[in-house]
């Protein structure tokens, strides 16, 4: 007899607050956390145990953290593993508008976002290649001074005992790095990197370029006053929907459809962060362990909703879980006629 989805994805994380409280409190939590994850809002707003459960969350080290969301994860892996997996290396932001300083609140990224600072998540997740989809496997909270190369290594080693072969790690412009590049390289990964275009040798390439280029480019990178070479493949692609694109890629491709075809994929995930934000669980705490224990525990929840439940919409599946399957089932329909 097949397990009641529902009831699959909130045990689930139960288990995952067993490993961090004792058994009294993970009950107590559970439910306001979904609240405020259904509702887009504060958990502060949905349970007067918010003060508590953030002291218990300051209590426990961010490496006991990662490690029990791995064990689940590790445990979850065979369900989304995969032939082949292109996975997504990117930044998160959830905003800050407070005066408070700290090693963790940085400033935004986005020019017209109305918050100044942010708590940052440098993360990876696989792509399915469906639209609207991916999984998301891992996060790092991201901290002034904190290495790229190191955070980009730690989070490839950490999923790739999860999956199969490793079709392809994509990035975002804000990953436009020559160590990284190295790194990659090194390693034998195969990469597509957004580049950034800017003035000299880029820009020249562009201006100098009809419709589509390749080229072969190798760089010099100092290191510890130590000078080293690699080599990388740069792509220009014009005229795609109106923009210049460029790409550093360890990967062929005989033209500039054969690049957008394959980069396009990452583009779910800005439409699932739309989605991850719409279903935030969200927190006025200004300790960076608390964003993260909730960064956290919202891509458990994505996952076993990947998993379990992905041919329904995120929000309804956190509304079910919050109110319960038979209270869903007598809800009746929304209807926007007057």
């Amino acid at each position: 007899m097949k397990t009641n989805p529902f009831r699959w994805m909130k045990r689930r994380v139960k288990k995952f607050f067993l490993s961090l409280f004792s058994e009294k409190k993970a009950s107590k939590y559970v439910a306001p956390i979904i609240d405020a994850a259904s509702n887009n809002g504060y958990v502060e707003s949905y349970s007067n145990k918010a003060d508590s459960l953030h002291l218990d969350i300051k209590k426990i080290y961010e490496e006991d953290l990662q490690d029990n969301f791995l064990k689940t994860m590790k445990k979850l892996s065979p369900k989304f593993r995969g032939n082949k997996s292109s996975l997504a290396i990117d930044f998160q932001e959830e905003g800050f508008y407070g005066k408070t300083n700290s090693f963790y609140i940085v400033g935004t990224s986005y020019k017209e976002k109305s918050y100044p600072k942010a708590f940052r998540f440098i993360t990876i997740s696989r792509l399915t290649g469906k639209k609207e989809e991916r999984v998301p496997l891992f996060a790092l909270p991201w901290h002034i001074g904190q290495d790229i190369v190191e955070s980009v290594e730690i989070l490839i080693s950490t999923v790739r005992p999860w999956l199969n072969k490793i079709e392809v790690v994509q990035f975002d412009r804000g990953f436009h790095n020559k160590q990284l590049i190295k790194f990659l390289e090194d390693n034998k990964i195969p990469y597509l990197i957004h580049a950034i275009k800017h003035k000299g040798y880029l820009c020249d390439l562009v201006d100098s370029t009809e419709d589509f280029c390749k080229e072969e480019h190798k760089f010099e990178i100092r290191m510890d006053k130590t000078k080293f070479f690699t080599k990388t493949k740069i792509y220009v692609c014009k005229n795609i929907e109106n923009k210049n694109w460029i790409f550093f890629s360890s990967l062929n491709f005989k033209d500039k459809w054969s690049v957008r075809n394959k980069y396009r994929n990452r583009w779910q995930i800005e439409t699932n962060y739309s989605v991850h934000n719409s279903a935030r669980i969200m927190s006025r705490s200004i300790d960076y362990m608390v964003r993260y224990f909730y960064y956290i525990v919202d891509t458990l929840l994505q996952v076993l909703w990947r998993i379990r439940l992905s041919k329904t919409p995120f929000r309804t599946v956190l509304h079910t879980l919050s109110i319960g399957v038979n209270a869903m089932q007598k809800k009746k329909p929304y209807s926007t006629g007057t």
